[in-house]
């Protein structure tokens, strides 16, 4: 049995910390004693880690950088943890900041997002030279840990791919296919410029009426990426407006319901620029469903012919294909590409793998 701390900006809706929620889960349930700390507020998540009997420290006073610095590694080194696990690149820089100096305990940063900017720009070599301190470096796709061994040898003997466990909970809606003779997708994501919600404006503008008459789509999201910043949410709301497609896509906050929304749908949709391993796909392969996705992240092992339809995040007549493409299956179709998603989430991502991965990893 391990003493296990997990490092978090805080717990929202993000699907970063959602996988951290997750994982911290499964290794309680493995019999390690796991606490996570969180240096800023938001408590989407906190009751999913309370009801796991998993104590939240909440450290939320320092404004200023040094002193967070600072209070971070004090916590860490009187708290006699076995392993530190972090898995944003702040957080990554703090767990390896507390190990600077002797340290008995095993360091372990995750790379959810990686794209060349992490890599190349003054902030991510920042970032990437305190690396050094990890033990071990673990990336949630193949594509990432690729672009680390490209750019960043140095690191290759840490690295490790560890998919993300998804674990959609239970669920309490039914599907109807086609329900009211539209083709209801599903876009869990926050609204953000990198994934793509003006692209999918640009897209829908791009159809023919009578395209757009055959379906709706239901985005599901945080509107501030950042204290005050809803700008991506904002132009996309006056976009929708502007080209009169309110009817067509309709935007809705973040929520804890959304496994049983997406249940409900007859495709789970992202239109991402860039990802790690996309939850919303992970969990949308789970529940059954036929996936529309960019090619982003290990897209070539999530999706096929058998269970989905690929476009391109900067081509919007791609997106317009792909949806119009998705809209011409029969049920019957429909139904056979969702069982083929969950049987390759099944052998991707189940909870078992998962757990064994980390288990050996600690």
């Amino acid at each position: 049995m391990k003493q296990i701390l997990f490092i978090s900006d805080n717990l929202c809706s993000g699907g970063a910390q959602r996988q951290l929620v997750t994982v911290a889960k499964l290794l309680k349930q493995e019999g390690h004693n796991v606490t996570v700390y969180c240096y800023e507020e938001n408590n989407f998540h906190a009751h999913t880690l309370e009801e796991a009997g998993i104590p939240i420290v909440w450290d939320l006073a320092p404004t200023n950088y040094l002193k967070r610095i600072f209070n971070v590694r004090r916590f860490v080194k009187r708290g006699r943890f076995d392993v530190v696990i972090s898995f944003l690149p702040t957080c990554n820089f703090l767990n390896n900041i507390a190990a600077i100096g002797r340290h008995k305990w095993t360091v372990i940063t995750g790379e959810r997002s990686s794209r060349i900017s992490t890599f190349t720009s003054r902030r991510g070599k920042f970032f990437a030279w305190f690396q050094r301190y990890a033990d071990y470096i673990v990336c949630n796709s193949q594509n990432a840990c690729a672009l680390w061994n490209k750019y960043l040898p140095k690191y290759s003997e840490k690295m490790r791919v560890i998919y993300n466990c998804v674990n959609v909970g239970e669920i309490n809606s039914q599907y109807h296919p086609r329900e009211d003779g539209y083709l209801h997708i599903v876009v869990a994501a926050t609204y953000q410029y990198l994934k793509n919600p003006l692209g999918l404006v640009e897209a829908l503008k791009a159809m023919t009426e009578e395209e757009r008459s055959r379906i709706i789509i239901d985005w599901y999201g945080r509107s501030e990426v950042s204290r005050g910043n809803t700008l991506a949410y904002d132009e996309t709301v006056q976009a929708i407006r502007q080209y009169s497609l309110e009817h067509v896509f309709r935007v809705h906050p973040d929520t804890k319901e959304i496994a049983d929304i997406m249940n409900q749908a007859d495709v789970v949709m992202l239109l991402s620029q860039f990802e790690g391993l996309p939850n919303v796909i992970c969990e949308g392969m789970t529940l059954g469903k036929p996936i529309v996705m960019t090619r982003v992240s290990d897209y070539q092992a999530l999706v096929d012919d058998s269970n989905g339809v690929l476009c391109d995040a900067e081509d919007y007549s791609s997106i317009r294909e792909a949806i119009n493409k998705m809209n011409s299956f029969s049920i019957d179709e429909l139904m056979n590409m969702g069982a083929a998603s969950r049987k390759k989430a099944h052998e991707l991502f189940s909870g078992e793998k998962v757990t064994a991965a980390w288990n050996e990893l600690i």
